[in-house]
């Protein structure tokens, strides 16, 4: 397990996205085809995206700005069995042109979680 990204939600990407990039350094790189506004950051390394940005009202999720953590993992089954044995719901997808797959679910403390899973380790 390693950490894959932060997700920042605000109601100004393109200001958001200037701030980061100038303050931080971070330049703008490839971004899925989602269906809802957004912006991807990328660091040094250019893999993979650090910052992720999601248009939306701060104040509209459980989490305020800081919508979730990822993390990069290696077995969705697994992570999939454990969250059910604990009786926590997830929701997973495809992320769209790629093959790779994502699960989201709210840790007991309260914060959102991310795990993404490459399409050979999904």
């Amino acid at each position: 397990m390693q950490l894959d990204h932060i997700n920042i939600v605000t109601p100004d990407v393109t200001g958001t996205t200037d701030f980061l990039v100038d303050v931080l350094g971070l330049h703008v790189g490839f971004r899925p085809d989602f269906p809802f506004p957004g912006a991807w950051l990328y660091g040094n390394d250019d893999q993979p995206a650090i910052v992720h940005l999601v248009e939306g009202d701060i104040g509209g999720g459980p989490t305020g700005a800081l919508d979730h953590v990822a993390f990069r993992g290696e077995d969705m089954t697994t992570l999939i069995d454990k969250l059910a044995a604990r009786g926590i719901d997830q929701n997973s997808r495809q992320i769209p042109g790629t093959g790779d797959h994502q699960v989201f679910f709210m840790a007991p403390f309260g914060l959102k979680i991310e795990v993404n899973f490459t399409q050979t380790k999904a």
